[in-house]
């Protein structure tokens, strides 16, 4: 449904002339600009919020002509915006009128949202058109009725005033005749002088038209939308020419060429946890990384605004910043330059990095040798060959004991041990060779993801890189996953321009670092990763199946797996067909370990009244609950209905195939299914399963690969961990997790000071606190800018709200300040800023300071973005440009808040 704005009221007659400036030949030109600039999907160019602007000023123009057609008669109405926005441009680049833009703009799919607005206005222009007809038709009536009543004096006079009007109606025809002359002089003098440009130009498009029809072609003939395993489908990758917004120079973006970047904010982030009174580590000096506990306690998030440069270009900007801040030694800056921050250049959003633009490497599958290679590579036969190689590498690099081959390894095997080579016989390719300036923006950049995730000071050559680098790629993900989840969108086809490219360019990134960090160490990480799938890796600190989220496992496993195709005397990696069935064999183990989570977290589910379902998913859930049962001694309990396990697995399975579908997506660059592209609970399970080469029976799985599966589901399952959590000494994470809001707060704001009323500060006698404070992620009470609440945190003061925003958001969060009505967003120790208060009066006005004291009403819409700005990571966004527009609070002490 469009939601148009309401008709304007009319300025008063000092005032009157302000329309004018919605119909004159700028603005005009300004929308016609921006629309084109859509149209043609120059996306670099323009915004969403760009387009929603053009389309509420066309809605305003189009009220306005509106409005005064049904007052007054043609004649006297002056505001021709539908003449001038139904007029062509006035260059040879620019002759389209805004009608033929907005009707190309509905076929736009990154602006499916705006589609009823526009079909809305072309409705109203419609409208204002049969507005002009039938006022002019009713003028002529009027006119014959008067002639047939009137005497010759006023025939006379009509005469005249017809004659002027004729008379200005050549001048203006004989004017646009010149007008239009000159034009057609200029171009065919343009024409003439670059008449080999010209040539080149339309031939170029020409050959392009042909080789689009062609590929267009193939593909609707040999396409698959499956991203796993041998049916892989062909990657969708496309010539990508970006301008930096800095020297609006154009660049192809190739592996050996100059880099470009994106400009970032790396940030740590609570959006996602599960337990907020879990104590976060301030300092990462000696926290382990690579495995994220289930709750997502806390995670790496990195974002974009979207914006382009060249690496060359952003550090001469960076070093003008720096040398511009030293020169104002009195000045206060929103941004901490020791830190790395800065403001993009375009859109002034506050960042910290920049992440390099590495080009999706297109890669296709021969079929024939795809059949050839599933004939001998079962996943029993891909486990061997991973542990001999693994073994070889630990006796050939003698650092650490031989591992253990497991009972199954050696399986159908005879009396042969396979090679240390046998991972090179299914198909190895020379790695690819980044340029220098790629190769040092990869440095910059997991650099700073390792500096800012774990609060230390960087260091090039430390060994936790790799693992920050896997772990932001994943958190990052789930995040947007549970973004779209949260507003019911689909799955792809609905990111922003920003938050797609910045995506698109963080997995690429991801897996481009290991070529940037010793192999030996990626394969260390590696072996560490696999001890939690097959036990048989395990050492000390490898956490239980129950303390790890299993798509980080996934991420770290795919990203790291090159590693092993590594050899001293030649840098190797898979092929295309080997990486088909690493990445397939990966996910359905990841995803099988992942199951089993589900079932044990969910042993002690009550199972709610439904009839008995036995259908194939049931009754195959059901055998998986007798081999639990089986190797759990007991503890789990095989009476749990069938039904109930699998709707479980379901429910539960689902944000973890949406995330890893994502990340196979932007990896590997196949096109999604079409189901994935629209919201249809039962309909995106099915197209998951099919791109990510799932049978929607995910018990099959085990079924398939049981024999060699079911030593590892005894390991799993006989784990301290997991009996602990099924005799319920502990608790497990239940799936699918629940995504998070902010607090209820309740409708009637008098129900919020009556609640601050009766607050007791616990460590102050006082009877009246000042300043209490709501925290909106957990609810806490707190006493706000008391000395009576301030903690030493690492030698430093630090008020109530701030030390509480370090555990509860990670140094980010949002409070209300109750007894003034005000929101207060805070990032660290120095930065805060004022944020309008949710709750409105019957005007819909806010109340700062509750001056006016009338009654204030909870506003939901107001509270969704304040909702959306957290789980958008967008809060320290906001304090920049709160900050940059309002010097005011500069000398306020954050730190004591």
């Amino acid at each position: 449904m469009a939601l148009p704005p309401p008709p304007p009221p009319d300025f008063s007659p000092a005032f009157s002339n302000v329309v004018r400036i919605l119909n004159c030949d700028v603005m005009m030109h300004i929308l016609r600009t921006i629309l084109q600039r859509a149209v043609e999907l120059e996306t670099h160019l323009w915004t969403e919020a760009m387009i929603q602007m053009v389309l509420h000023l066309l809605s305003l123009g189009l009220l306005e002509e509106k409005q005064q057609l049904q007052k007054s008669p043609e004649e006297e109405v002056t505001f021709d915006f539908y003449h001038k926005a139904t007029r062509m441009g006035s260059s040879a680049l620019n002759a389209v009128n805004v009608l033929m833009l907005l009707e190309k703009l509905k076929r736009v799919p990154q602006l499916e949202a705006q589609k009823d607005t526009v079909n809305w206005i072309l409705q109203m222009f419609d409208t204002v058109k049969r507005l002009r007809e039938k006022s002019s038709l009713t003028t002529v009536a009027a006119t014959s009725g008067s002639e047939a009543t009137k005497g010759d004096e006023t025939q006379s006079t009509q005469d005249k005033e017809k004659a002027e009007r004729k008379r200005k109606a050549e001048a203006a025809r004989l004017h646009r005749q010149k007008i239009m002359a000159q034009m057609s002089a200029l171009q065919r003098n343009f024409i003439e002088t670059h008449k080999l440009l010209y040539e080149n130009t339309l031939e170029a498009q020409g050959k392009e038209d042909v080789v689009m029809e062609e590929e267009s072609m193939s593909s609707a003939i040999d396409y698959s939308r499956i991203a796993l395993g041998p049916k892989r489908g062909p990657s969708v990758a496309e010539k990508e020419v970006l301008t930096c917004i800095l020297c609006q120079e154009e660049q192809e973006v190739k592996l050996e060429g100059a880099a470009m970047v994106l400009s970032a904010c790396v940030q740590k982030s609570t959006a996602l946890t599960q337990n907020r009174s879990r104590v976060l580590e301030i300092s990462g000096d000696t926290l382990d990384p690579l495995f994220m506990h289930p709750d997502l306690p806390c995670g790496t998030h990195t974002g974009s605004c979207g914006h382009v440069m060249h690496a060359a270009c952003w550090q001469k900007y960076f070093e003008a910043m720096q040398l511009n801040f030293r020169q104002r030694l009195h000045v206060e800056q929103i941004f901490d330059l020791e830190n790395g921050e800065y403001l993009c250049p375009l859109c002034k959003s506050l960042c910290n990095t920049v992440i390099p633009i590495v080009p999706l490497q297109a890669q296709k599958i021969n079929s024939e040798d795809a059949e050839a290679v599933a004939q001998i590579l079962s996943l029993a036969r891909w486990l061997e060959i991973i542990i001999v190689r693994i073994s070889g590498y630990s006796v050939k690099n003698a650092k650490g004991e031989k591992q253990n081959l497991p009972a199954f390894a050696n399986k159908g095997m005879g009396n042969s041990a396979l090679e240390f080579h046998s991972i090179l016989s299914f198909g190895v390719q020379s790695s690819a060779k980044y340029s220098s300036s790629i190769k040092e923006m990869l440095i910059l950049f997991a650099t700073t993801i390792y500096r800012v995730g774990l609060k230390v000071a960087p260091n090039e050559t430390d060994y936790r890189i790799p693992m920050m680098t896997w772990s932001t790629c994943a958190f990052t993900i789930q995040c947007i996953e549970n973004l779209l989840e949260t507003e019911a969108k689909p799955l792809f086809g609905s990111l922003q321009n920003r938050q797609h490219s910045g995506l698109k360019a963080l997995v690429q990134f991801a897996a481009a670092q290991r070529t940037t960090s010793p192999q030996i160490l990626i394969q260390k990480h590696l072996i560490r990763l696999l001890g939690v799938l097959l036990p048989n890796f395990k050492v000390e600190d490898t956490p239980s199946l129950l303390e790890v989220d299993m798509f980080h496992i996934l991420v770290g496993v795919v990203l790291s797996f090159p590693s092993l195709y590594w050899e001293d005397a030649v840098d190797l990696q898979p092929s295309s067909i080997s990486s088909a069935y690493n990445h397939l064999y990966l996910f359905h183990l990841t995803t099988m370990a992942h199951i089993t989570q589900i079932v044990v977290s969910s042993a002690t589910e009550s199972p709610t009244a439904r009839s008995s379902d036995n259908s194939e998913e049931a009754r195959s859930a059901q055998s998986f609950c007798r081999e639990v049962c089986q190797y759990t001694s007991g503890c789990f309990s095989q009476d749990v209905p069938g039904w109930l396990v699998w709707d479980c697995v379901k429910k539960g399975i689902m944000p973890y195939l949406r995330c890893a579908a994502l990340f196979f997506h932007y990896l590997l660059g196949v096109s999604p299914p079409e189901d994935l592209l629209q919201v249809s609970e039962e309909g995106q399970f099915k197209a998951l399963c099919s791109y990510l080469s799932l049978p929607t029976n995910l018990f099959l799985l085990f079924q398939e690969y049981w024999d060699t599966v079911n030593p590892l589901l005894q390991r799993w399952c006989a784990d301290p961990v997991v009996l602990s959590c099924l005799k319920g000494k502990s608790i497990a994470i239940r799936y699918p997790r629940k995504r998070n809001s902010l607090i209820e707060l309740p409708e009637d704001y008098s129900c919020l000071l009556n609640q601050a009323s009766q607050f007791r500060c616990p460590r102050s006698s006082d009877d009246e606190q000042k300043h209490p404070v709501l925290c909106l992620f957990c609810g806490a009470m707190l006493c706000s800018q008391n000395t009576c609440c301030q903690e030493l945190v690492n030698g430093e003061e630090l008020g109530a709200c701030t030390s509480h925003a370090l555990q509860c958001g990670a140094g980010v969060c949002m409070f209300l300040k109750i007894r003034e009505c005000k929101v207060v967003l805070i990032e660290g120790k120095t930065r805060g800023c004022l944020y309008p208060a949710p709750y409105l009066d019957e005007y819909g006005e806010t109340d700062p300071g509750l001056k006016r004291g009338n009654p204030l009403h909870l506003c939901r819409e107001r509270y969704r973005k304040l909702h959306l700005l957290w789980q958008q990571h967008c809060i320290i966004e906001e304090i920049a440009r709160s900050q940059e527009t309002n010097q005011i609070f500069f000398g306020f002490n954050w730190q004591l808040l």
